[in-house]
């Protein structure tokens, strides 16, 4: 499950159904499963599993049917990244921007933890 960071003040949003409607906003039907994860699908999108962390992240695993048409793809493409900056706050570039930065901290993290020991 990749994890996603969210824009301070959009968190609040997501607490109690937020998530969900988001969710049913974009992609129809949702299950709940868990304490706070929540399922759909959409489209060439088999399954999108969404679990609220925190007011500071989430935590997002798809699963995608690549023999559908380019079409559902484009359509269940939109639909993601639509989603995803409604609920992170982030467009698709400062998601990506925000995840190599998480990565590299955590890779100087790890590398200084190793030479320490």
């Amino acid at each position: 499950m990749q994890t996603f960071e969210i824009k301070r003040g959009h968190g609040k949003t997501l607490e109690g159904d937020g998530l969900k409607n988001m969710m049913e906003d974009e992609f129809g039907s949702v299950k709940k499963e868990g304490e706070s994860t929540f399922k759909a699908s959409f489209k060439a999108l088999k399954s999108i599993v969404v679990e609220f962390r925190s007011i500071k992240e989430i935590g997002v695993e798809t699963e995608t049917n690549n023999e559908a048409s380019p079409e559902d793809s484009l359509s269940a493409h939109q639909a993601y990244n639509r989603f995803m900056e409604s609920v992170t706050g982030f467009n698709a570039k400062q998601r990506v921007d925000r995840a190599k930065a998480r990565a590299k901290r955590e890779a100087k993290a790890a590398a200084e933890k190793e030479m320490q020991s």
